[in-house]
């Protein structure tokens, strides 16, 4: 009796492990198939820049299937491209893909999915720098550049860039709005451009609406904290910079007024020029070269300090002997004044030098 019993116990257990079995592996492999019908986020250098659909959950052609961002106010489908891949249809959006928004995902009309990209943790994007730093500036400023800690969403600067009068009141028309923006090949920095047609006198631009600066009047940069980086997260907070404007500059450099250390031999001390003038941050950075007695590049690391000061430090010692400062004439102040020609200048009758660059002399000696 008792065998009789454990063999049928045993049969049972046997069956209900093998239909234990048969469950779990139809479990395993509709969730498979549900995995392999969700939508999920394509991403390149940490960035959303693109959604997998699969398949499985279209019912009609490649050309019926539409985009739509559920943050946006209207429901149009946003620009873009479906490419065929195998199991699923990738669609590369023309615009990258924000972080933190919901994107519904149309065929014929019905929709077939919503996806959400993931909100960054990352830290909120800051202002690192604005130049000129500086608190005077001409009256004719031409460019103003913005530092950014992170890359920034690009194409809507001016939707949260905003210059204010002594009084507060909100000035228009001021800045030029290019399409596309000016940034660096990081993303962080931002050029804006003060409307050359309001800045240079002989426009018609400047003789109706007249210079944005006035001589002697205090002004506000402000950028809101709204403005949002490529993760979509927002600045900080807002930034508020104040500056007077000073006397119009309507002279060309002087480098022949620069002062220039004197390194020391068998040293790497720092090369420094004082310009005796504030010029233009990211040319100054880029626009001089050390040269040999020879002619031959000297090798080293340049910075530009607080004070508008050019500091040079070779990778190795100094040598004595003459060296040469080559200056590329591009090279501009605040007005965008270079060593050829003055910005707001009449072209019919002021014609600009075309040297390529200028040279200065300086010694290595004890």
């Amino acid at each position: 009796m008792v065998k009789i019993f454990n063999s049928i116990h045993v049969k049972k257990t046997r069956l209900c492990f093998k239909y234990s079995l048969v469950f779990f592996l139809l479990a395993f492999f509709a969730a498979c198939k549900n995995g392999e019908n969700k939508l999920s986020i394509v991403y390149e250098n940490q960035f959303p820049v693109g959604i997998q659909i699969p398949k499985g959950l279209i019912k009609g052609t490649i050309n019926d299937l539409k985009v739509i961002d559920q943050n946006a106010n209207t429901k149009t489908s946003i620009l873009g491209v479906f490419k065929d891949q195998d199991s699923f249809i990738l669609f590369k959006p023309l615009i990258p893909l924000t972080f933190g928004f919901q994107y519904q995902i149309y065929d014929n009309e019905k929709l077939i999915g919503s996806i959400q990209v993931p909100a960054p943790k990352n830290n909120s994007p800051e202002i690192v720098k604005i130049y000129p730093d500086v608190d005077t500036i001409p009256e004719n400023l031409l460019k103003i550049y913005i530092e950014f800690s992170k890359p920034m969403r690009t194409g809507e600067s001016l939707n949260y860039i905003a210059l204010l009068a002594k009084k507060g009141d909100t000035m228009h028309n001021v800045f030029l709005n290019l399409q596309p923006e000016l940034w660096d090949t990081t993303g962080k920095v931002l050029t804006v451009w003060l409307d050359p047609g309001r800045v240079k006198r002989d426009l018609t631009l400047n003789q109706k609406l007249g210079n944005p600066l006035k001589t002697d009047q205090t002004y506000q940069l402000v950028i809101s904290q709204r403005w949002k980086d490529h993760q979509g997260l927002k600045l900080k907070t807002d930034y508020k910079k104040e500056f007077i404007a000073g006397e119009r500059d309507d002279q060309i450099p002087n480098v022949n007024n620069w002062l220039i250390s004197q390194p020391i031999p068998d040293t790497r001390s720092t090369l420094n020029i004082n310009t005796k003038e504030y010029l233009d941050h990211y040319l100054l950075l880029e626009s001089i070269e050390v040269l040999d007695g020879k002619g031959k590049k000297v090798k080293g690391k340049v910075i530009v300090n607080a004070d508008d000061a050019w500091v040079f430090t070779p990778e190795q010692n100094w040598q004595k002997g003459i060296y040469q400062l080559k200056i590329n004439n591009r090279l501009e102040d605040l007005a965008a004044n270079n060593l050829n020609r003055v910005f707001d200048r009449d072209v019919r009758k002021n014609k600009q030098q075309n040297k390529k660059f200028t040279y200065l002399s300086f010694k290595a000696e004890h």
